[in-house]
């Protein structure tokens, strides 16, 4: 399944939600350091990445964890992946 860049967000402000219920989710934008802006530390940000991967059904390579850093960084990765997995099971049908 393919999602629009405003899904995806979409998405992902409801896993910050629920992984940080104490943040002021509010102020969430596109450009939001994740760590910075929303004050996620690394258990958060570990924890709101493997709830992204199971809501979108995909796993980010190892190497493109370091990289992520913006709500749009991991908005970014998620329509990569997601785009290429419908693209790898179209081709399967």
């Amino acid at each position: 399944m393919t999602y629009t860049e405003d899904e995806i967000f979409e998405k992902l402000k409801g896993i910050l939600k629920i992984c940080m219920p104490e943040a002021d989710l509010s102020k969430i934008r596109r450009d939001s350091v994740i760590n910075r802006d929303l004050g996620a530390d690394s258990m958060n940000f570990i924890m709101i990445m493997a709830k992204v991967e199971g809501a979108f059904d995909i796993t980010v390579p190892d190497e493109l964890w370091g990289k992520l850093s913006t709500s749009q960084d991991v908005i970014d990765v998620v329509k990569k992946l997601t785009d290429e997995k419908a693209a790898e099971e179209a081709a399967k049908a």
